[in-house]
């Protein structure tokens, strides 16, 4: 028997997917165990081997390919545990990283309250500090000509003096090198030559695009971000070799494909959430299982409320990458967080009274006070315990018990005696305000981008979305919520589901009467190279598929657009004015009816290709349906909040084992799986479908 694994991390639970050649599903869930999270890796996938009743070195010996996406590159850079770096650029432009994109550099990343007081607004320290950046004398024009050739002594001067400040990495970013990369290439090169072990980032390869600051910024932080990738990386392999794997190690990048180990090391920025991404992809594929073409994936662990829109079938890009307000530009599809999730920690200002919700976590150690890890802060996961949704049971499978009475009763010192508020009336306002901030989030993402929230089906998934989603489900207004299988590890089923990819683009700004054999060639020259890539990976060209799109923008407009385009492998005029309609109507699906103004005219900025080499995807298996009665399922009938009525009430509890397709349970309600709870409204009714998701509706009254 053949396996495939896949292993997302998250800030507080590593989720582990198993899958045979046979289509069968096995899920493992344990607590990140950071800093070496490879010990909560193998903890994951040795739940996950247990419920295959086979042993997990078994597996590893017969496993294929092992998918996995991680955290540990944005975390690295909010704990401020990067690798030293240098900067090479040319000279007159050391002050990129400081001059951001001027004022704007003040407040980019701020929530709306906090750009309220400017004054109180500061840049961040730039990526790399001005002791380690040096500028040698070069000049490529806007056209490619090489106006100055750089001077080899000074590239190997400069390069010296910051090998002796003790940089592990350098990263070069050279004025129009995304037009001719000559001089570029030779400084790497001349690198390579002094310090072969030293890890290299050329602009011209990372990020080829027009934006010199977002730039700089990607080189700068793909530089700190590769010592630690590559360290995590190189242990985790060795790790799981030690434990018998022999296959091949895939990465997850955030543009919702996987990377060879050794591809993905060389831009580590690629990974920065590439685990919600990974759930978003694994959406869109039980989405087309399901019928669903319009729909909302909202993921909500136990660090971050991860939401991201398939429309169409399609997933866009996001335009600008941020991670803990450091700019960076590469391809990522289109997903938006907010600091709030189970172990999101909950204080009360004592100047104001007024109730904070995160965003700083308690991850999982110390974590939750209620799993008695060491956490000493209330959190959003005690206060559903307090409410009465989690059942220690059920709670990780029953192998990790939970002190309620303990949250309890820090809860009341810390917030609710604060408040001035009974424990549970404090619990229930936080669970509201949780919920709405939530929300606040959900209606930026859909309506705010000119999207009824009435033609999407919302997709939850994550440990602890399932306590919350009957909540802002209704309010948002969708018809129907689905909550898959594998909810609580369905980043990780995501991954079973995504192709190898490579994503390559050009840069060449071009305004009407279009160049139509220039934009051929461009075209001609990326199929080349992706296509170059996967065919050493191994795929065949049946196996292979091409997708191309285009950036632009209306002229002397800077909001850009990807437009995707027709797979036509020949560019016409027919097909360039077929790809500005999709853009027009992109433009006004953003920015709202009426705004695309064609008589602007059209500036096309960059080519994209994107070539996919298809991976056999798990068959799910689907089971027999039984009748509508779950009441063998229940297991317990308990006071919880019921946030419909406003008040505690008598709940049933599911035992989600027990339930088979065709099964409704009536709302309000509780459902335990061994990895997260559901909570259902009392207008509301939740049915197990053929494949053994949970689809929760409004009920109807006949």
């Amino acid at each position: 028997m053949r396996y495939v694994l896949a292993v997302d991390i998250g800030g507080t639970c590593t989720d582990s997917v198993i899958v045979d050649e046979n289509g069968r599903i096995a899920l493992g869930k344990a607590f990140s165990t950071p800093p070496d999270f490879s010990t909560g890796i193998l903890d994951s996938l040795r739940v996950a081997a247990t419920d295959m009743q086979l042993s997990l070195e078994n597996i590893l010996h017969n496993t294929q390919l092992f998918l996995h996406s991680t955290t540990v590159a944005e975390n690295a850079v909010v704990d401020g545990t990067l690798a030293h770096a240098g900067l090479i650029t040319t000279r007159g432009f050391e002050q990129t990283l400081f001059s951001t994109r001027g004022g704007y550099g003040r407040w980019s990343g701020l929530t709306e309250d906090e750009k309220r007081n400017p004054i109180d607004t500061e840049k961040l320290p730039p990526i790399i500090s001005i002791s380690h950046i040096r500028g040698v004398k070069e000049r490529t024009d806007t056209n490619g000509r090489i106006l100055y050739v750089p001077d080899e002594a000074e590239i190997e001067s400069a390069v010296q003096s910051l090998l002796e400040a003790g940089v592990e990495a350098l990263g070069v970013c050279l004025l129009w090198a995304i037009v001719n990369p000559e001089s570029e290439k030779r400084i790497g090169e001349i690198i390579r030559k002094l310090s072969p072990n030293t890890f290299l980032t050329l602009s011209h390869e990372i990020a080829p695009i027009v934006g010199e600051y977002e730039r700089t910024s990607t080189v700068a932080l793909n530089s700190r971000l590769g010592p630690v990738v590559k360290k995590y990386i190189d242990n985790l392999q060795e790790k799981l070799i030690n434990q018998g794997f022999k296959g091949s190690l895939l990465v997850a990048q955030a543009y919702g494909g996987l990377l060879p180990a050794e591809k993905a090391l060389a831009s580590p920025v690629g990974m920065i959430e590439s685990g919600p991404v990974a759930g978003l992809v694994g959406s869109r594929h039980l989405g087309n299982m399901l019928g669903h073409k319009n729909i909302i994936a909202a993921d909500m662990g136990g660090t971050t409320f991860k939401v991201g829109v398939v429309r169409e079938g399609a997933i866009e890009y996001q335009r600008e990458s941020m991670v803990l307000r450091y700019h960076y530009t590469m391809p990522k599809f289109d997903v938006v967080s907010l600091g709030l999730a189970g172990g999101s920690i909950i204080s009360v200002d004592r100047r104001t009274g007024i109730p904070q919700v995160g965003p700083k976590s308690a991850g999982s150690y110390p974590g939750p006070i209620c799993y008695e890890n060491g956490g000493e802060e209330p959190t959003v996961t005690d206060v559903d315990a307090i409410l009465g949704y989690l059942n220690p049971n059920f709670f990780l499978g029953g192998r990790k018990s939970l002190n309620i009475e303990k949250a309890a009763a820090v809860f009341k010192e810390k917030v609710a005696d604060p408040l001035g508020r009974s424990v549970p009336e404090a619990a229930a306002a936080i669970y509201r305000l949780a919920n709405s901030m939530i929300y606040d989030l959900l209606h930026k993402v859909t309506i705010q981008r000119g999207l009824d929230p009435r033609q999407f089906t919302l997709f939850s998934f994550g440990g602890t979305a399932g306590m919350h989603i009957a909540a802002y489900g209704d309010e948002l207004g969708v018809a129907q919520i689905v909550i898959p299988h594998s909810a609580s590890v369905h980043s990780a089923f995501g991954l079973t589901t995504s192709n190898i990819v490579h994503e390559d683009q050009t840069i060449k700004p071009m305004t009407e009467p279009w160049n139509i054999s220039q934009i051929q060639s461009i075209y001609d020259q990326l199929t080349e190279k992706v296509t170059a890539q996967l065919l050493k990976e191994g795929f065949s060209r049946d196996a292979i598929t091409i997708e191309r799109s285009i950036d632009m923008r209306y002229r002397r407009q800077v909001h850009i657009l990807t437009a995707p385009m027709d797979n036509n492998p020949v560019i016409t005029s027919e097909l360039l004015e077929k790809t500005i309609e999709q853009f027009a109507a992109l433009y006004e699906g953003r920015y709202g009816k009426d705004s695309a103004y064609r008589e602007a005219g059209i500036e096309l900025v960059s080519y994209r290709v994107r070539g996919a080499g298809t991976v056999k995807t798990p068959q799910l298996n689907e089971y027999d349906f039984g009748n509508s009665a779950a009441d063998h399922a229940v297991v317990d009938t308990r006071q919880a909040w019921v946030e419909k009525a406003k008040a505690f009430q008598q709940v049933k509890g599911y035992d989600f084992n027990k339930l088979v397709p065709g099964n409704r349970i009536p709302g309000p309600a509780i459902i335990w799986t061994p990895f997260t709870t559901v909570v259902t409204n009392p207008d509301q009714v939740a049915h197990v479908d053929k494949y053994k998701n949970l689809i929760i509706a409004r009920e109807v009254n006949s």
